[in-house]
C-alpha cells in the first residue's frame, strides 16, 4: 500500500454501499453511474418515505400523548439525519477525491526530504477501528435475527431501519477518524523535523517539559539533507561568481544554509497539512454534527422507552432482545464518538506542539535569514489557526463528550417528568369522572 487511497480502500467501498460517496465518472462508465444513482435514490426513498409510513402505522395503536410524539420525533430525526448525511456525502465526493490527492502530495514531499512514509501503521489503524465497527454490527445483527424470528414483519422492518441508519452513518466517523489519524501522524513528523533544528540545550529543555523522544533522523534523511545543502551551496557559489567578478565578495555555503532550507521545507509542509485539515473540516463538519445529534436523540428515547416499559410493568425479559439491540446500538454509537474525540485531541495536541518548538528555537540568533523565516513561520501558524477557528463550529474533545452526556441526561429527565405529570393528570381525571 503506497498511497492513502489504497490504504483506505475498504472505507471507499463502504461509502459506496451506504450511498455516502459516488466516485463514478459517467463519461467512463455510464451504466455503472446510473446503477449507482438508482441505488442511492432507492435507499433514500425506503428510509425517508416508505419506512415513515410503516412507523406511523405501528404507532396508530398508541394513544396520542407525549410518548407517541417522542417516538415519531425519533424516527423523523433519524430519517432526516440519514437523508441529509447522504446528500452532503454525495455533494462532497469531489472533495473526497481532492483530499486523497492532497494527502498523497504531502507524503510525496516528505519522501523527497528523505523521510520514510510507512502506510502500514495507518493500515493497521484502519483495520483495528474497522474490526470494532464490524464486530458491533455483527453482534447487533445476530440479536436482531434471533428476535425477528418470533416477531411480526412490520416491527422487524422498523427496528432494522434504526440499526441500518446508525451503522451507515457511523461510516462517516470511520472515514473522518482515518483522516484525523493521518493528520496527527504528519504533525508529529513535522515536530520531529523541527527538533533536529534545536541546539543540545534546547533539546534537553524540551525533553524535561514532557515532550516526546527527540527524533533521530535516518541515514537517508541525513544524506538527502546534505545533498540538498550542497546543491544550495553550489548554486549560491555559481550565482555569486557569475554576478560578481570580485573574488573578495565570494562566500562559501555555511551550515546556516542547511537549516534555512530545512525550515523552509517544514513551513511549506505545515501549510499543506493545514490545507488538508481545512478540507477535512469542510467535508465532515455538518455530517458529524448530524450523526452526533441523531445518536444522542436515539440514546435518550431508547432509554425512555425502556423506562416506560418498566413503568407499565411489562415483562422486560420477553423483550430482552429488543432492549439489548437499542442499548448496544446506542452505547457503541456513543463510544464511537469518544474514540473519534480521542484521536482529535491527539491531532490537536501534535499541532499545538509546533508553536512551542518554534519558540524554543534560537535560530533567529544565527542569521537574519533564519530570523525572517522563523517570523514568517509564526505568522503562518497564527493565520492557519484563525482560519481553522472560523471553519469549525465545534471542537471534538473530551469537553464535547461531556456536553453530549449532559444532553442525554437532560433530555431524558424532561421526558420522564412530562410522562409522570401526564400519568398523574390522567389518574386525577379518572377519579373525578
Amino acid at each position: 500500500m503506497d498511497s492513502y487511497g489504497a490504504t483506505a480502500r475498504i472505507i471507499t467501498t463502504l461509502n459506496h454501499v451506504a450511498a455516502l460517496r459516488n466516485f463514478i465518472d459517467p463519461r467512463k462508465n455510464q451504466l455503472k453511474f446510473v446503477c449507482s444513482w438508482t441505488w442511492n435514490i432507492f435507499l433514500i426513498l425506503m428510509v425517508a418515505v416508505v419506512q415513515l409510513r410503516v412507523e406511523l402505522y405501528l404507532l396508530e395503536r398508541m394513544p396520542l400523548n407525549i410518548e407517541h410524539v417522542a417516538y415519531i420525533f425519533q424516527y423523523v430525526t433519524h430519517a432526516f439525519g440519514y437523508t441529509s448525511t447522504v446528500i452532503i456525502g454525495l455533494y462532497q465526493s469531489k472533495n473526497a477525491l481532492r483530499l486523497m490527492e492532497q494527502i498523497d502530495r504531502v507524503d510525496e514531499n516528505l519522501k523527497n526530504l528523505g523521510l520514510e512514509i510507512d502506510h502500514r501503521r495507518l493500515s493497521r489503524h484502519v483495520k483495528i477501528v474497522g474490526s470494532f465497527w464490524l464486530l458491533n454490527a455483527i453482534i447487533i445483527l445476530g440479536i436482531f435475527i434471533a428476535w425477528a424470528v418470533r416477531t411480526i414483519p412490520l416491527s422487524c422492518s422498523s427496528t432494522f431501519t434504526y440499526i441500518y441508519i446508525t451503522n451507515a452513518q457511523s461510516i462517516v466517523l470511520y472515514d473522518y477518524n482515518t483522516a484525523i489519524f493521518w493528520l496527527g501522524s504528519r504533525f508529529k513528523m513535522m515536530n520531529q523535523l523541527l527538533k533536529t533544528l534545536l541546539p543540545d540545550d534546547d533539546e534537553r529543555n524540551t525533553m524535561e517539559s514532557n515532550e516526546e523522544i527527540i527524533f533521530k533522523p535516518s541515514s537517508n534523511f541525513r544524506n538527502r539533507l546534505e545533498t540538498d545543502c550542497s546543491v544550495i551551496a553550489r548554486s549560491s557559489e555559481v550565482s555569486q561568481t557569475s554576478s560578481v567578478n570580485d573574488t573578495s565578495n565570494f562566500k562559501k555555503g555555511s551550515p546556516t544554509d542547511g537549516k534555512l532550507y530545512l525550515l523552509q521545507q517544514i513551513r511549506s509542509l505545515h501549510l499543506q497539512v493545514c490545507s488538508v485539515s481545512k478540507l477535512v473540516n469542510q467535508m465532515f463538519n455538518v455530517q458529524i454534527l448530524i450523526y452526533t445529534f441523531t445518536t444522542l436523540v436515539y440514546i435518550s428515547i431508547s432509554t425512555y422507552w425502556i423506562y416506560m416499559e418498566i413503568q407499565r410493568k411489562t415483562d422486560v425479559v420477553e423483550k430482552l432482545d429488543l432492549v439489548l439491540i437499542f442499548l448496544l446500538d446506542g452505547i457503541v454509537g456513543s463510544l464511537k464518538i469518544a474514540v473519534m474525540s480521542y484521536d482529535c485531541e491527539y491531532a490537536m495536541g501534535q499541532a499545538s506542539k509546533i508553536i512551542d518548538l518554534i519558540h524554543s528555537c534560537t535560530l533567529y540568533q544565527e542569521s537574519a535569514e533564519l530570523k525572517d523565516e522563523t517570523l514568517q513561520f509564526l505568522w503562518q501558524i497564527s493565520y492557519t489557526q484563525l482560519e481553522d477557528t472560523n471553519s469549525v463550529r465545534y471542537i471534538l474533545n473530551y469537553g464535547f463528550v461531556r456536553d453530549c452526556l449532559y444532553f442525554v441526561l437532560t433530555y431524558l429527565v424532561i421526558m420522564i417528568q412530562l410522562s409522570q405529570n401526564l400519568t398523574k393528570n390522567d389518574q386525577m381525571n379518572g377519579t373525578i369522572f
